[in-house]
């Protein structure tokens, strides 16, 4: 079936587990980095997390906005401190920011969905060629060992 390969330490490795080890690798080190750890969390559990940061990193800059229009705006807030409606200015900020805030949830929470989503295949496949490669090389250890492999049991000769 496969080319054995000669390994270093007089063992011989099948070509069709370097090849698997090689997929392996190849998406540990690219995708693998972002989609791995999302799959330590339920898809709700993922998409409420990020929705959080989401949710904290608008406020921020929320606040910085705010701070830049106000430092802009200086000259008229002092020149009109005593004529201002702060009932009505405190009422108009709220707004915005519930507007500004519930907007950036709602496209946090698509995103991070199909993300999550758009993850879970390649994690899938990820999973099986562990599960795979690790049959492989216990079966290779037991062959090593003088037994044979039969379903899941080991028979020793």
């Amino acid at each position: 079936m496969g080319i054995l390969l000669e390994k270093a330490g007089g063992g011989m490795v099948r070509e069709e587990n370097v090849k698997l080890m090689s997929k392996i690798a190849i998406y540990e080190k690219r995708k693998g980095k972002t989609e791995i750890p999302m799959n330590a969390y339920y898809k709700g559990d993922y998409v409420r997390l990020n929705s959080l940061k989401a949710v904290v990193s608008a406020t921020v800059v929320f606040v910085l906005v705010a701070a830049l229009v106000i430092v802009h705006k200086l000259e008229y807030i002092l020149a009109n401190v005593l004529k201002m409606d702060y009932k009505k200015l405190v009422i108009l900020i709220l707004a915005v920011y519930g507007i500004w805030i519930f907007l950036y949830w709602l496209i946090a929470r698509i995103l991070y969905a199909k993300r999550y989503e758009a993850s879970r295949s390649n994690i899938i496949i990820y999973n099986h060629n562990l599960k795979k490669l690790q049959e492989e090389n216990r079966k290779e250890v037991v062959k090593t060992k003088g037994g044979v492999v039969i379903g899941d049991d080991f028979i020793d000769f």
